[in-house]
């Protein structure tokens, strides 16, 4: 595709070009002080300056001066957690796997699905055929389901009924009202579970990493064989609950 032919691409440059002319403006710039700079009529300029408003991205102070929105510290914080997520969640995953014997997987949201960032190997001969940058659905997979739990119970609704919920193996949940109410189960839990809904012959645990605002940023999930399976099942979960919160102590959430 051409640059300039996605619809919606102009505008969207002109708004960030305003943001960032926001937020480099020591003292906040006034309406007068972005015109000077841009090459906007004013009605355009001020539409872009609503739609930041009303998004939260940016603020009109005391002094008509533009600051940045409180929205932007929430979306900061998010994206730094990402970007340390897999250095921090290092060598809990490491002591998940040697804990439980079993492959752990770090996956992080993109955008309708979940993608694993990170795996660490089973020690067995058999291990689940996965490799870092697969992308699993959230109604099949643990760790979807634990980032769903953790959501705010209307924000997960919300996402679970956009969802195209096709069968992945014939144990795949795709009714939007029997899987919310897995998604609760593993909100009162702590932790989700899939039983071969994702891959035959595999079993997996799923619990979600949170930040300082109690938000999910990553999910962590160990994968056991179905023959591996030890009937105690709090031998994958404890663990799993107990690193993921090292995790997220880590990131600032109590």
């Amino acid at each position: 595709m051409k640059p300039g032919t996605v619809q919606g691409a102009q505008s969207f440059s002109r708004s960030m070009t305003v943001l960032q002319l926001v937020a480099d403006h020591a003292g906040g710039p006034t309406v007068a002080d972005l015109a000077r700079q841009l090459d906007l009529t004013r009605p355009t300029l001020y539409r872009i300056l609503a739609s930041l408003e009303a998004e939260g991205l940016i603020r009109q102070m005391a002094d008509r001066r533009y600051g940045l929105g409180s929205r932007l510290i929430g979306l900061a914080h998010r994206a730094l957690a990402q970007q340390d997520i897999r250095a921090l969640a290092h060598d809990p995953l490491l002591a998940l796997r040697d804990e439980t014997g079993e492959t752990v997987h770090l996956a992080i949201r993109n955008l309708d699905e979940m993608v694993y960032i990170d795996k660490v190997e089973s020690p067995e001969l058999v291990r689940m055929a996965s490799t870092v940058g697969t992308r699993v659905p959230f109604h099949t997979s643990s760790v979807g389901k634990a980032f769903l739990a953790a959501l705010p119970e209307g924000e997960a609704a919300d996402l679970v009924r956009r969802l195209e919920l096709s069968p992945v193996t014939g144990r795949t949940v795709t009714d939007p009202d029997q899987l919310l109410g897995r998604v609760q189960a593993a909100r009162g839990a702590g932790y989700s579970s899939d039983e071969e809904e994702n891959e035959t012959g595999i079993v997996c645990y799923g619990a979600a990493i949170r930040d300082s605002a109690g938000r999910p940023v990553a999910s962590v999930s160990v994968s056991v064989p179905d023959f591996r399976l030890k009937s105690d099942r709090s031998v994958y979960w404890k663990p799993l609950l107990r690193q993921v919160g090292s995790i997220s102590r880590s990131l600032g959430y109590r």
